[in-house]
């Protein structure tokens, strides 16, 4: 009996040394402190992207407030003396990921503030557990992070393709979902594929009865003209649906039909009732260069993440990209279909439309952060200039915030600031240049940052959290979604 009793303590004491090192390996980081509010610098250049430039200037950061921008007072011992001083980025259409993965949300948010953007609308919790943790662990002082800006439930029709949806097939269950939506204390309404025009029109009447703008997808079901959505997604909805087109991605070949005279006619549309766009690029970009996925395992950006999202999440095989199933012939429709967007894209620039910064996080290979400096890219690509590109980022996706002066840079607006020591209105290479993030008042060298992003990396990339989760990410993936 004495042996049974000390063979059975072993047992449970290697059980509790078991349990010990599970937590440790699954314990992230202590996230990056949060600095007290307040700061200068000296002899910058301050620039608000289209709008205005203002060299030699010391600019000074009172609280969570730009607190006043004068002649320059040389500083020998300033270390952001010579920077260039802007706005900070936008993202208009991120998804954090689901909590049920350890550490992600932190992880994340820290990583939009690694590259320069300060704020973020959250286009959708796509399990119900993603935004909640994000705005709570932010707003809450928990860990540093973008200003959220957030719509919660996706809005949909029956089936709806999210499980974290809210069904609705009548006008007055579009009412009751916007007051749900209010209710949760939520600042945006994404509407999505399956809705009907009458449950739209609903949805849309009580959401700007309530102050809230519709963003999402345009319906299948409805046409651009008649869905009015404030700040329209992906494009979906500029190219004309067909009655029994194949579902995304196979149906990008169409973009091919689009033709000047379409996007005319969705340029005055939008023009008329004061709709903006955010076209999400990037998407596309990533989603053609998918037919290389071994040479994108290999990537700065892809390597910021853990091994499970590229090797697990975004797997052409198993994972949830869309790839898996695509022959060569799609990427080649896919490049098509993105060529013909950024001509459009151009257009409508040129034709005075609103258009937003935007990239779709959760969507293979689009790094928090890292993917909006690839849509900057891509609007230059389309052939804005740098500076054209970034006021869309700094200025206008900013105003769509709602939050007053956001994106200015005066006495009294909110100080969400990004410094670069080269000029990115010159070279949008110039991004990788960041010295210095201000979120909410609150300074974050780059020293800083980089130190955070090493402990961040040896965390996720350790052996044993490796070994321990992915196995658990791989069986989990596809839950979120009611698949047909």
């Amino acid at each position: 009996m004495k042996k049974l009793l000390i063979a059975l303590a072993c047992v449970a004491a290697a059980a509790v040394v078991a349990g010990l090192l599970l937590a440790r390996a699954l314990r992230p980081p202590l996230p990056l402190p949060l600095p007290a509010q307040g700061a200068s610098f000296s002899d910058v250049t301050v620039i608000e992207p289209g709008v205005s430039r203002q060299e030699h200037r010391f600019l000074s950061v009172a609280g969570d407030r730009i607190a006043s921008i004068e002649s320059a007072r040389p500083d020998p011992d300033d270390p952001f003396a010579g920077a260039y001083l802007l706005p900070g980025l936008n993202d208009l259409h991120v998804h954090y990921p689901p909590s049920s993965l350890p550490g992600q949300t932190e992880l994340w948010s820290f990583l939009f503030l690694l590259h320069g953007v300060t704020g973020v609308r959250d286009a959708g919790d796509v399990d119900g557990t993603a935004s909640g943790p994000a705005l709570a662990g932010i707003r809450g002082d928990v860990f540093p992070g973008p200003r959220i800006m957030a719509c919660g439930p996706f809005v949909d029709g029956d089936p709806p393709l999210w499980s974290n949806s809210l069904v609705v097939t009548t006008p007055e269950e579009g009412r009751r979902a916007v007051q749900r939506i209010v209710a949760d204390d939520f600042d945006c309404v994404k509407a999505y594929n399956g809705l009907d025009e009458a449950s739209l029109d609903a949805i849309r009447e009580e959401a700007h009865s309530e102050g809230l703008p519709v963003i999402g997808h345009v319906p299948r079901r409805v046409p651009f003209e008649k869905a009015l959505l404030d700040d329209a997604q992906h494009l979906i909805g500029v190219r004309q649906p067909l009655p029994d087109e194949r579902p995304f991605p196979f149906n990008q070949v169409h973009w091919a039909d689009v033709d000047a005279a379409r996007i005319d006619f969705v340029i005055a549309t939008s023009l008329e009732n004061d709709l903006a766009h955010t076209p999400t690029l990037v998407t596309t970009e990533r989603l053609a260069e998918m037919r290389h996925y071994p040479e994108l395992l290999h990537e700065a950006d892809a390597l910021l993440l853990p091994r499970f999202y590229r090797e697990v999440i975004w797997s052409p095989d198993g994972g949830v990209s869309p790839a898996g199933s695509m022959q060569a012939k799609d990427f080649d429709d896919m490049q098509r279909a993105l060529e013909k967007k950024l001509w459009a894209v151009k257009r409508m620039y040129d034709a005075g439309v609103r258009l937003h910064s935007g990239t779709d996080t959760l969507v293979a290979f689009l790094v928090p952060g890292a993917a909006l400096h690839r849509e900057l890219r891509l609007f230059e690509r389309a052939g804005l200039t740098p500076e054209q590109a970034l006021a869309i980022s700094t200025g206008d996706s900013a105003e769509f915030m709602g939050v007053p002066q956001l994106g200015l840079l005066q006495p009294g607006a909110p100080a969400e600031l990004a410094l670069f020591r080269e000029d990115p209105t010159r070279s949008l290479d110039a991004l990788d240049t960041l010295v210095a993030v201000v979120r909410d008042g609150r300074l974050y060298s780059r020293e800083e940052l980089e130190a955070q992003l090493a402990r961040y990396r040896q965390h996720y990339d350790g052996a044993l959290y490796d070994a321990l989760v992915t196995p658990l990410v791989r069986r989990a993936v596809g839950s979120t979604m009611n698949r047909d």
